[in-house]
């Protein structure tokens, strides 16, 4: 009998001194899917071509306009593109473009602007890299042959911001609309 309970005792301690004190798990982000890398020269209606990304879809927010999205659906993301004749105002649109940029410098922790120049296509580019968790968006770009034409992009996601779950993406698109400026070319 005693032998029967000293098994009985041993046995409850062993089990229940056996499991571990639960852990709060770390906070994590949800695994993306980048889509594949690749491009495809893109043919358009307007006064511009560039090669676009083979996982993005073009869509057209307005009919019969050279205002588009470059949409990518496994990211939930979208480059907002919109195209301007310059008509002589290329210091007002320009204006305008820094203007739209200072809008995000209270969220922002920093703005690299970086320059890109094709004499032979008369392609001349700034892209910003926006900086900071709570940037609405992290970047935008416009492209000029700083006579006639004026083209722009903004990146966004569909989701509110928080650049430092999203940086993997952020680097794919940049890479994207790197490949997008280097291929740019007016008609």
């Amino acid at each position: 009998m005693i032998k029967a309970l000293f098994y009985l005792v041993f046995g409850v301690i062993i089990i229940t001194s056996c499991t571990e004190s639960p852990l709060p798990k770390p906070h994590g982000y949800p695994r993306l899917n980048l889509p594949k890398i690749g491009y495809e020269k893109w043919e358009s209606n307007c006064s511009f071509n560039f090669k676009k990304p083979i996982g993005a879809k073009i869509q057209y927010p307005r009919k019969d306009s050279c205002w588009l999205n470059i949409y990518y659906p496994t990211l939930n993301a979208k480059v907002h593109c919109s195209y301007l004749p310059v008509n002589g105002h290329l210091k007002e649109i320009i204006d305008q473009e820094y203007k739209l940029r200072e809008k995000h410098n209270q969220f922002s922790t920093s703005v690299k602007e970086r320059v890109y120049h094709n004499e032979e296509k008369k392609v001349n580019a700034l892209l910003f890299n926006i900086s900071g968790t709570q940037a609405a968006t992290p970047l935008q770009f416009f492209i000029t042959d700083s006579i006639n034409h004026f083209f722009r992009g903004t990146l966004y996601f569909n989701t509110s911001p928080n650049n430092d779950s999203l940086a993997t993406a952020i680097a794919f698109i940049r890479a994207d609309v790197d490949s997008l400026i280097e291929s740019f070319e007016w008609k």
